[in-house]
């Protein structure tokens, strides 16, 4: 396999994840793709309905995503973009392993800076708790995220200033 068919091919993916272009996607992903979540070790997705699923509901909630980084051999690349979730800003790294045949076979995704990666969190858990057609679920998911969302805010406007400023 060379290193041009994974330009292209991750090429492909960067321009289907800027259009939101879900087809696109999954058209650069193995059947049998895994993708694992910058939120939780225990997230982890499976195959391209899951991943799909994922892709969905992240796309309903990111804008302006914009890949800038594209870095890798022929089995694995590195790519950075930036992202808006309301009107907080974010940068990704994803982690693009390939298979034999070429295509996506592993994902892993991290998420800077932690206010971004808690709105997130607090966006994407009730749209995947709905997904489950558990009862309940989406608003117990809530609950409990939207706290952390809002306190890691917070403390991002008013401690990490005091934390930098000079010292007199």
């Amino acid at each position: 396999m060379s290193v041009h068919i994974q330009d292209s091919l991750a090429r492909a993916y960067r321009a289907a994840g800027e259009a939101h272009d879900l087809d696109a996607l999954l058209a650069t992903l193995s059947p049998g793709v895994v993708f694992h979540s910058p939120l939780s070790d225990r997230a982890r997705f499976a195959g391209h309905d899951q991943v799909g699923d994922l892709f969905t509901a992240v796309f309903s909630v990111l804008s302006g995503i914009r890949y800038h980084t594209d870095v890798g051999d022929d089995t694995t690349r590195m790519l950075g973009a930036t992202a808006r979730l309301g009107r907080q800003s974010l940068e990704e790294a994803a982690l693009l392993r390939f298979d034999d045949d070429g295509l996506v076979a592993e994902i892993t995704m991290w998420i800077r800076p932690l206010p971004a990666l808690t709105a997130l969190m607090a966006a994407l858990g009730p749209v995947m708790a709905r997904s489950t057609g558990r009862p309940g679920l989406p608003l117990l998911v809530s609950a409990a995220v939207k706290p952390l969302a809002t306190l890691t805010r917070m403390g991002d406007r008013t401690l990490v200033p005091l934390l930098t400023r000079p010292r007199p």
